[in-house]
């Protein structure tokens, strides 16, 4: 994944700038990424985590559409 994230200094403000572009940074997603290939993650643990975030999809689905009615 490349990010070009171009980020202007006004008026020597590099707090404003560092702001803006951990902003873009977060948006981009780009930490969640690193964090995520931070360490080896057996495949079977990865499969574990995706079937426990499609449960909890699920279950927020049903609470929502309970609650419409």
């Amino acid at each position: 994944m490349a990010v070009n994230a171009i980020v202007r200094v006004d008026n020597n403000n590099v707090e404003q700038a560092i702001r803006v572009l951990k902003k873009k940074i977060e948006r981009e997603g780009l930490i969640r990424e690193l964090k995520r290939h931070a360490f080896y993650e057996k495949p079977t643990e990865v499969r574990r985590k995706q079937k426990l975030k499609a449960q909890r999809k699920q279950q927020k689905l049903q609470y929502k559409s309970r609650s419409r009615y």
